[in-house]
């Protein structure tokens, strides 16, 4: 249910193509930001939400992974964490990744 409402009045993906872009930020966040740098992040609207917010996501993995083996198993966690999140973009879905998505909003509405 909570699906349903998020994805009201959103568009959803025009293409195979944008969803495997789309997808692909979260496990690879460098793809993230090419995404958000490139043509589909500035015109499609679902590659722009998970553009963003793959990116933040996979700078915070990143940042996280700097912190001597706490943050290593940490980090790996959360990248297996972000194998479900490209799921969800994969299957056009539209979901909000808890911190992250108030970072993501703001570039989104520049």
């Amino acid at each position: 249910m909570a699906d349903e409402q998020m994805t009201a009045g959103r568009p959803g993906p025009q293409s195979d193509s944008n969803r495997i872009l789309a997808a692909l930020g979260y496990p690879i966040w460098i793809v993230a930001l090419v995404m958000v740098l490139t043509e589909p992040g500035k015109t499609d609207p679902f590659v722009k939400y998970h553009g963003w917010q793959a990116l933040f996501y996979g700078i915070a993995v990143f940042i996280i992974g700097l912190v001597p083996f706490i943050g290593w198993i940490a980090s790996f966690v959360l990248w297996v964490v972000s194998i479900y999140f490209a799921i969800q973009a994969y299957n056009g879905k539209y979901f909000e990744v808890p911190v992250i998505y108030g970072l993501a909003k703001k570039q989104m509405e520049d």
